[in-house]
């Protein structure tokens, strides 16, 4: 019971924060003809095709409706059957053309494109470890690679490996990650030899810092070994169930 309340507040607080930025967007849609697109506000159509600014706005607007329906229509759903599980993907795939044919960033939350730009400092402990290369990142092992590759495949941006301040603490998990569609930030930490004395110390006193400063595993944290890199159906579970 209390975790279904607490699923249906964050339900609702989504929902108050998809309305407060939907009261920060245009009026109307966004239609295209050919290869051009038309902003359209009581049937009448402009062309817009130069403004991506507008068409990005139109975009982003046309996903937060979609996903309030759906939070509105789980938040009532008597049985599982009834529930809408679609992951934002999916959301977009079931819009009309005009919206499916762009990138998929034109969807994402504003500030997504400011924190992936913003420079973080790198923990810079044990650099001759880092020797596992993917996408110009050099990862400490194969699992941590892994990791990337399936965020990359659900187009959520992450951080490796930085480092930051959190109150009086300094941390520097694996993985930021950040949910591209409401800006909502994850940890992940990957342990590969929790089986080591020293290790499992490490790794004991990292989560108890982790959930010190408020985090929640399962939540906004979430914690890998390797028999979740051997079955990619769990990390899979994993970034649609927590991140997304």
């Amino acid at each position: 019971m209390k975790m279904m309340l607490k699923i249906l507040n964050q339900y609702i607080q989504e929902l108050e924060q998809i309305d407060a930025e939907l009261a920060t967007l245009p009026e109307g849609s966004l239609i295209r003809k050919k290869s051009y697109y038309y902003h359209v506000i009581n049937r009448k159509q402009v062309g817009i095709t130069r403004n991506i600014k507008l068409i990005i706005q139109l975009c982003r607007k046309r996903y937060l409706l979609i996903r309030k329906a759906q939070l509105e229509n789980n938040i009532v759903a008597t049985s599982p059957e009834t529930l809408d599980t679609r992951t934002p993907q999916e959301l977009i795939a079931s819009l009309p053309k005009a919206y499916r044919d762009v990138p998929i960033s034109y969807f994402y939350h504003p500030s997504i494109e400011k924190w992936l730009a913003k420079e973080s400092r790198k923990n810079t402990h044990y650099p001759e470890n880092a020797i596992y290369s993917y996408n110009d990142i050099n990862f400490r092992s194969m699992a941590e690679r892994t990791i990337a590759e399936q965020l990359d495949k659900y187009g959520i941006p992450y951080q490796y490996e930085p480092t930051f301040d959190m109150g009086t603490k300094q941390v520097s998990p694996d993985f930021i990650v950040k949910n591209p569609f409401n800006n909502k930030t994850v940890i992940w930490e990957h342990f590969s030899a929790f089986n080591q004395e020293k290790y499992a110390e490490v790794m004991n006193d990292k989560m108890d810092t982790y959930i010190n400063l408020g985090f929640t595993q399962f939540e906004n944290l979430i914690a890998t070994y390797q028999y979740h890199i051997r079955n990619p159906k769990r990390l899979h579970e994993l970034i649609e169930q927590i991140i997304l």
